[in-house]
């Protein structure tokens, strides 16, 4: 009997394992925030919106491009990659919220033109979730004068349960949202694109 069933348990000790070794590959990114979009004393901002805004796409500077978080918990870590693209996702983002608020974002007949570069875009999770984004902006003259260049940050941390996709969508969210707050917030940021146009 034991013989007969030793099969079958080796077939259930490789489902087992099979299960606890799946990994997050080319999942899609989600904009999942916790916090409120409007989370800004938007009184600073009127100087900005008498600028028409055109958000050229992002680019994704960081050496691994499709890693966007990695679970550290155990000693064989678990990454999380994906299958979108980073920039684009990033810059889609950027103008969505910028919209939120009430700027101008435009295709043609700027008088702003904003470039991010990506840094950094990433999750790391041990005891909690931990993000950080890092985003070298641009802004310029549609003639391709500086204006102003800075870094706009956030991080966040969050707890959830182990590996799951969903935290590390809020987590990366909230510090994209605090990252572009953050960006909005910068009085050297905005006294520049003021004086544009």
């Amino acid at each position: 009997m034991k013989i007969r069933r030793l099969p079958g348990i080796l077939a259930g000790i490789v489902f087992l394992s099979g299960c606890a070794a799946k990994l997050h590959e080319d999942i899609p990114l989600v904009w999942k925030p916790t916090n409120e979009v409007y989370d800004l004393n938007t009184a600073t901002l009127t100087g900005l919106y008498e600028q028409k805004i055109k958000v050229v796409p992002f680019v994704d500077a960081r050496e691994n491009r499709r890693e966007i978080a990695r679970n550290i918990e155990d000693k064989s870590p678990r990454p999380v990659t994906t299958k979108d693209d980073v920039g684009a996702w990033c810059t889609d983002r950027f103008a969505s919220i910028m919209r939120q608020f009430g700027f101008k974002v435009v295709d043609s007949g700027e008088t702003v033109v904003l470039k991010g570069e990506i840094l950094q875009f990433y999750v790391v999770e041990d005891s909690v979730y931990k993000a950080n984004v890092g985003i070298k902006v641009t802004a310029e003259t549609p003639a391709g004068a500086k204006l102003w260049q800075g870094m706009m940050s956030g991080s966040s941390r969050r707890f959830g349960r182990s590996y799951k996709p969903e935290n590390y969508y809020e987590t990366l969210s909230d510090a994209y949202l605090e990252a572009v707050h953050g960006l909005l917030k910068s009085e050297e940021f905005r006294k520049a694109v003021q004086k544009a146009g």
